[in-house]
């Protein structure tokens, strides 16, 4: 009888173990009050502030469809960068949602909260989570597979929502972005989240090694290198994009996760464009997307 007694005690003990393991319930979104203002253009509040995106879906949605999260750069809106990156015009056909988003509308042309300044009352990256959730829920959209991408102040913010928000976004895309000593002095060991940076060498925002002219932040370099021993990964070797590009990717074996970065020879600070940089930024972008899916 005692040894039954026992055995049922070690039963329930682990079982109990198991739920305690438990993955906690899907928050809710917290984004209220969406309305459409224009085509594909909405306002929506959080926590009081009011935020404007742009968004454009794929014919074919269901529960396996991705979302992108475009991230504007300083004093950008999202129909602003609609028109400098025309990123759902590449997406949408592949199967992708994208979203348009900019800072609130009473942030004065900060920017997003990237690690530049002290943090405003309400968190950028509190948003763009909650957004996530939103546009998840309300248009049945894949509720695993969702992606940022930012360029400039939005790149600089991509690193951030990697290194914070891995547990709502599979992979990041910075264009010409860095990482900020607030976010770099708060790195982790260890993470699971696609890092992609694309960067010109005559940037003089993005620190490099060697360029004495930047933002006193760690170079381009450096962080890429921590992406890849963070998530465990070791270099797979170049490839020459374009006869100015070049591309280092970061992989492992049975992993998805990967981590690339693309140097372009003269690039400066602007969103690459085919005819300069030899190569379709969106299309890359997509494929590292596809690629950490």
């Amino acid at each position: 009888m005692l040894k039954k007694i026992i055995i049922f005690v070690m039963v329930f003990s682990m079982l109990a173990g198991v739920c305690s393991c438990a993955k906690a319930p899907r928050p809710q979104s917290q984004i209220t009050d969406v309305v459409q203002i224009e085509d594909n253009t909405y306002e929506c509040q959080f926590e009081g502030v009011t935020f404007k995106f742009v968004l454009f879906l794929p014919e074919k949605i269901d529960g396996h469809t991705p979302l992108i999260l475009m991230m504007t750069g300083l004093n950008t809106n999202s129909s602003g960068f609609k028109s400098q990156t025309n990123m759902d015009e590449t997406a949408c056909p592949r199967g992708y949602a994208v979203c348009y988003v900019q800072p609130g509308l009473r942030t004065g042309g900060r920017g997003w909260d990237c690690g530049l300044s002290e943090p405003r009352e309400v968190d950028s990256l509190d948003y763009l989570v909650n957004l996530v959730i939103y546009l998840q829920d309300e248009y049945g959209l894949s509720k695993t597979k969702a992606f940022a991408a930012g360029f400039s102040n939005g790149g600089f913010m991509a690193h951030r929502v990697a290194m914070e928000a891995s547990d709502t976004f599979l992979a990041v895309a910075s264009v010409a972005g860095v990482m900020t000593n607030m976010i770099w002095d708060e790195r982790s060991d260890k993470t699971s989240i696609g890092v992609l940076e694309i960067y010109g060498t005559a940037d003089t925002i993005i620190p490099q090694n060697g360029n004495d002219t930047a933002l006193p932040y760690p170079p381009i370099e450096d962080v890429m290198k921590y992406w890849a021993q963070a998530n465990g990964l070791s270099a797979s070797g170049t490839e020459q994009l374009s006869g100015v590009a070049e591309l280092t990717k970061y992989t492992a074996f049975l992993n998805k996760t990967q981590v690339w970065s693309v140097k372009i020879d003269g690039g400066e600070h602007v969103w690459p464009t085919e005819d300069i940089a030899g190569f379709n930024a969106n299309e890359l972008i997509l494929d590292f997307f596809d690629q950490c899916s």
